[in-house]
């Protein structure tokens, strides 16, 4: 397994803590709220979106992704930030039907 994997792999079993209080338990990398990462030496610097701009779960789920990736030897540091300039759409792999339930934020741009 790559190491662009294994990162993306540690991404996605971390759940959106909005997915988990619909019931829906989804990963990060499958919400679709990682918009990518950068390897700079032994530092890894991973950008995020949030379903809105308002979203107070990012410094949840950011905080639990920098835990998470830190255990990786290959790096020393690992920089999270959260691009709130970013508009977030549901990923096509996530079915409407996943989004019932979901915050209103949600519901109205599965239906745009």
């Amino acid at each position: 397994m790559t190491l662009d994997e294994r990162i993306a792999e540690a991404l996605d079993s971390i759940h959106d803590p909005c997915s988990i209080a619909a019931g829906r338990p989804t990963g990060l990398m499958r919400m679709g709220l990682v918009l990518g990462w950068q390897v700079e030496g032994r530092t890894l610097h991973v950008t995020f979106t949030v379903t809105f701009a308002g979203c107070t779960m990012a410094p949840h789920f950011t905080e639990a992704a920098r835990t998470a990736l830190e255990q990786f030897s290959e790096f020393e540091r690992v920089e999270t930030i959260v691009d709130t300039g970013h508009i977030w759409t549901p990923p096509a792999s996530l079915p409407a039907k996943q989004m019932e339930g979901r915050p209103q934020a949600w519901r109205e741009r599965v239906a745009s």
